[in-house]
């Protein structure tokens, strides 16, 4: 990856749930995943889908289009670093939150995560769900925390009023 960033390769980078090798490479980028198998959860809006099919809204960003609709997210967040050539380009909902567990208990599990005086808290618009990074040659590295943000089902899907 180092090579390809260096010839100016752009790359676009899908994380998983599951710990794989891209899990292990994304602190070398200053970003910091929850354990494995902690999705990111909102229960709001209220909605049909699970809780861990979450729609984002989309803020005005220099490298966005203006004015999409908001997007679905599934997969895991993560927390920035202190590394300044990262740009946050699509920030988790404030009402969101990742936590070690396993089922739809969230506040339970915030309220342990507190207890364990905040370890495993994973919350909010603190974390973002796609990150970009820019190398010193230019090239881009983006981190996005699913692939099914790119899935046919979620790219058309609509948000119910």
């Amino acid at each position: 990856m180092v090579h390809l960033l260096s010839g100016n390769t752009n790359l676009l980078i899908a994380l998983s749930q599951k710990q794989t090798p891209f899990s292990s490479l994304a602190s070398e980028f200053s970003l910091i995943l929850p354990p494995p198998g902690t999705p990111l959860v909102s229960h709001f809006p209220p909605r049909d889908e699970p809780v861990t099919v979450i729609p984002i809204d989309v803020p005005p960003h220099s490298i966005l289009t203006p004015k999409l609709p908001p997007i679905w997210f599934v997969g895991v967040p993560h927390a920035l670093g202190n590394n300044p050539l990262l740009v946050p380009i699509l920030r988790a909902p404030a009402e969101s939150f990742a936590a070690d567990s396993s089922d739809d208990s969230g506040a339970d599990a915030l309220v342990d995560a507190a207890e364990k005086g905040g370890e495993g808290l994973w919350a909010g618009s603190q974390l973002s769900v796609v990150t970009g990074f820019q190398a010193l040659g230019g090239a881009r590295a983006t981190w996005v925390g699913g692939v099914d943000l790119f899935s046919d089902k979620y790219a058309v899907k609509e948000l119910s009023k």
